[in-house]
């Protein structure tokens, strides 16, 4: 292989990494468009996974500084997704939680999210989706390794 020439798994990885990008562009435009982007439902999706639970354990669990989170929650909040209460045990600290209406709105996004991906993976049959999951799979357990 000469340097000028790309490998065939550097033009997978690239050709991965659009596709990646695409279809989150995608999904987060059709969820924003129902009320809720796909950050924001990754959030409420942990609160509503975690719950009750400090601001904190949410931040060490998806790897951002605790002020970030602060600020995604409080954005939760004031859309009456999340509810903080007070710790039972430790007064500084709050527990957050997801409210009804966040549930709500979680499941509202599903739709369209679903919509989304099946416009962009339409295009494969389901036994070629089935073996892309399958591919997708084993890179994924050999990075874990």
């Amino acid at each position: 292989m000469t340097s000028s020439r790309k490998s065939t798994t550097i033009e997978l990885a690239d050709a991965f990494l659009a596709l990646h990008h695409l279809v989150r562009k995608r999904v987060d435009a059709a969820m924003t468009a129902a009320g809720l982007s796909l950050s924001q439902s990754k959030l409420l999706a942990l609160v509503a996974r975690l719950a009750p639970c400090r601001p904190s354990d949410i931040a060490t669990h998806m790897g951002y500084a605790p002020r970030t989170v602060t600020t995604a929650l409080d954005a939760l909040e004031e859309n009456g997704w999340i509810a903080r209460t007070p710790h039972p045990t430790d007064r500084r600290a709050q527990l957050v939680s997801i409210t009804p209406q966040g549930q709500t709105k979680l499941d509202e996004v599903q739709g369209p999210k679903r919509q989304a991906v099946e416009q962009l993976f339409g295009v494969l049959s389901a036994e070629e989706q089935k073996q892309l999951r399958e591919l997708m799979d084993r890179v994924r357990d050999r990075a874990d390794d």
